[in-house]
């Protein structure tokens, strides 16, 4: 069986705190990188609403399995980065009113 070439797939540093690299095959940058977006425009936007939705919506973009897993990566590694900077868990997200 021929083993999918990895590829380093870079998260950039971000408020304060190191960058870091994940190994991922060719066809899960675009995915990771996705996440990384995703998350930063949900900590951008002071009016967002529940970060899970946002999670849960985005990632149904990509198939079950490693392209989501990619996705899921980037997303929460973003999110990571802002509560361990000294700006924490500051964001307010402001539209939480809970409608499923």
């Amino acid at each position: 069986m021929i083993e999918p070439q990895r590829y380093l797939t870079h998260l950039p540093a971000h408020d304060g705190q190191p960058a870091a690299e994940f190994g991922w095959n060719a066809d899960c940058q675009a995915s990771f990188s996705h996440g990384v977006q995703q998350a930063q425009a949900w900590l951008d936007d002071a009016n967002s609403g529940w970060l899970w939705a946002n999670l849960l919506l985005e990632r149904q973009l990509y198939p079950p399995g490693a392209q989501r897993h990619a996705f899921e990566l980037g997303f929460l590694s973003r999110i990571h980065q802002r509560l361990c900077s000294p700006l924490g868990g500051g964001h307010q997200a402001l539209r939480t009113e809970l409608r499923l």
